[in-house]
């Protein structure tokens, strides 16, 4: 195995997934100062039901292609055959809208614009039927064009979103059916999501007209666990847009969802790490040490993780000035400490997943994330409408935690580690203690909570200061 080469895909790879994810946190500032907060919540709700959907089309069908495409001489029928049930499938389902776009639009409060469930349900559609395409570039080692289409894609909603905003006059774009400029993110996602079939076309004209009957049944009984899953874990992720839009007034929805984005930055960190360290957790579970090795990246991330929390919610004074430019959304801004201390966790229980995943014990994987889901579902319902968007975040935080101790308490059990649970329960009560004094007791002062930073900082630096020793000798000799 070419390990450089190796390390340089993953790079690039990385860059294909985690850019546009920036790109698109990036522009949050533009939609928040055009947009007011009940239109807001229009594009909190509508983004959080395209990500249930995108998991129902495609069905866990790319993990499914990975794993029996990689057979010998299978992969010309399990690429034909996953595209077309995946195809197949997201048809149906834009039909479906298509036809009862109406009465949907009504059930589901959007009556005075059906049209965005129409555009919504193109997207859909042209995003699942390139989910096999893509696929096939991961497969066949073709990171370069995969992050181009990738990043070719973000850049092209980008600029048209940027320029309805900026530079089209809005009676023009109402004449072509924006009529309001919450429309100006998902006309362009529209028109994205068909650029990005076009340039993925080369890979989909290699799609013959077949369809293997008795694969096509291995390949649905291993990728359903897989959606539901996923379907999982988009409950615990957005059940909260979803619910509120329907339950608690439409400008509070908005502000939480403005508000929400400033917590992504958590998020986008949570997200690289685990890009970054998948292939290799896999890659260790046969070595004699790597009950070691998982319970130390477990010390890291943690300690690591809780800085950058801890970053953020001590300069939340001045990141919601620049990426949050409507003061309106600020009603909201409490959600933010608590959401990334979510996140956080989020993170350390992805760490502490590393026991069913190579005992091959999945399906406790999805039961810990679907008792996380029913408990999401189940507390909104009962509190949400009483005390509001407070509820959303304090039960994200909730859920997370829960499912964290869960993980480790039967991963202990069943695959023990030696993890340092004083050390990293230690550190995660200072960050919360630390977090709740930035709040309550600094008001977000920014000279005061960054002082409070660097205290925690240094108590990190000073606790890994071997760890710290021995990189910077590395880099020494690296230099050298």
């Amino acid at each position: 195995m070419n390990i450089k080469r190796l390390l340089g895909e993953t790079i690039i790879y990385g860059i294909g997934a985690i850019l546009p994810r920036v790109i698109t946190f990036l522009l949050n500032p533009l939609y928040i100062n055009y947009i007011d907060k009940q239109a807001f919540a229009i594009f909190t709700s509508l983004y959080a039901w395209i990500a249930f959907i995108n998991i129902m089309l495609t069905f866990g069908f790319e993990t499914s292609y990975f794993r029996y495409a990689s057979e010998d001489g299978m992969h010309k029928k399990v690429f034909n055959t996953s595209f077309w049930f995946v195809t197949a499938l997201a048809t149906v389902f834009l039909l479906a809208i298509l036809l009862f776009n109406y009465p949907l639009a009504t059930l589901m409060d959007y009556a005075s614009n059906p049209e965005y469930l129409c555009w919504f349900a193109w997207i859909a559609f042209f995003d699942a039927v390139c989910t096999i395409p893509f696929a096939y570039l991961r497969f066949h080692n073709k990171p370069v064009m995969y992050s181009a289409i990738r990043v070719s894609s973000i850049l092209i909603q980008t600029v048209l979103v940027i320029a309805l905003f900026r530079f089209v006059p809005v009676d023009f774009a109402k004449s072509i059916g924006l009529k309001q400029q919450v429309s100006y993110p998902f006309f362009s996602n529209l028109i994205a999501s068909i650029s990005t079939f076009v340039m993925l076309l080369p890979i989909i004209l290699k799609v013959k007209l077949g369809f293997d009957k008795v694969l096509f049944r291995k390949m649905l009984s291993y990728s359903y666990p897989v959606m539901l899953a996923g379907l999982a874990f988009m409950v615990n992720e957005n059940f909260d847009k979803i619910i509120q839009y329907y339950m608690i007034d439409k400008g509070d929805a908005g502000a939480y969802g403005g508000a929400y984005k400033l917590a992504v930055l958590m998020t986008l960190f949570v997200t690289a790490y685990r890009m970054g360290i998948e292939p290799f957790l896999f890659k260790q579970m046969k070595n004699a040490d790597a009950k070691n090795t998982y319970a130390k990246l477990t010390e890291y991330f943690t300690l690591f993780a809780s800085v950058v929390a801890l970053g953020i919610i001590a300069n939340i004074s001045w990141l919601k000035r620049l990426f949050i430019t409507d003061s309106s959304y600020w009603t909201a801004i409490d959600i933010v400490p608590i959401i990334v201390i979510a996140n956080l966790f989020f993170g350390i229980y992805y760490n502490l997943s590393t026991w069913y995943k190579v005992t091959d014990r999945t399906k406790i994987g999805t039961a810990i994330s679907w008792f996380g889901a029913g408990l999401t579902i189940l507390l909104h319902l009962l509190f949400l409408q009483k005390y509001g968007f407070m509820v959303s975040a304090w039960v994200t935080l909730a859920v997370y935690a829960t499912m964290t101790a869960i993980s480790y308490v039967l991963g202990q059990k069943m695959y023990p580690i030696p993890y340092k649970t004083k050390k990293i329960g230690g550190f995660l009560a200072i960050l919360i203690a630390f977090s709740l004094m930035i709040v309550n007791v600094f008001e977000m002062n920014f000279w005061l909570s960054n002082a409070l930073l660097i205290v925690y900082m240094v108590m990190v630096a000073y606790v890994e200061r071997d760890l710290i020793h021995k990189l910077l000798n590395k880099s020494k000799k690296a230099v050298k």
